[in-house]
């Protein structure tokens, strides 16, 4: 399957130069010209979203900005050699790769593979993170509901985990609901 790239760049003929110079057949490439267009996207599909600043509507500085915000793709930003430190301190803050002009096809395209090859191999650190913090805050909450049973019904622990356990079942909801039951005073 192809890796997908959006390059945002403020003329068409910009976001052709650099769509010509990464098409080596390992991408599917699309191309944007204004930051409204690029916020009327589903970022997620991409591997890596590329900017040339500045953007046909706007710096682009305050977009990338908005996309650090979120869970969106790793941004390299294409800027001027000229370009003023505050703003490049403002992208790095923001986590956004930088490349200055003129870029070369080939570190274009090395930028490229290592920004989405590293994003793909992130994406399951992420999802591994997001399941441990589920873990975790469900663990938390049997805790609670457990510590509550303890205290108003004077159940031991054991006997309390299976009370929920057993409740679920039979309920047929799950656990976390079960627990905000109990939690709530309903249960």
């Amino acid at each position: 399957m192809k890796k997908q790239i959006l390059i945002c760049a403020g003329t068409e003929k910009a976001c052709e130069t650099f769509r010509e110079m990464l098409d080596n057949g390992a991408y599917e490439i699309a191309t944007a010209t204004t930051a409204s267009a690029v916020r009327e996207q589903d970022l997620e599909m991409y591997s890596v979203l590329f900017f040339s600043l500045p953007l046909a509507d706007e710096s682009g500085i305050k977009l990338i900005d908005e996309l650090a915000s979120d869970s969106s793709p790793p941004v390299c930003a294409i800027v001027r050699g000229d370009l003023p430190e505050k703003a490049l301190e403002r992208l790095s803050a923001d986590n956004a790769y930088i490349l200055k002009r003129p870029v070369s096809r080939s570190n274009l395209q090395l930028a490229a593979e290592l920004i989405s090859s590293f994003y793909g191999k992130s994406a399951g650190m992420r999802a591994r993170i997001n399941e441990l913090e589920r873990k975790n805050d469900e663990m938390k909450l049997m805790s609670r509901a457990k510590l509550l049973l303890i205290e108003r019904k004077g159940m031991s622990e054991n006997d309390a985990h299976r009370f929920i356990l057993h409740r679920a079942m039979n309920r047929q909801m799950s656990i976390e609901a079960v627990c905000h039951e109990i939690i709530d005073g309903n249960g």
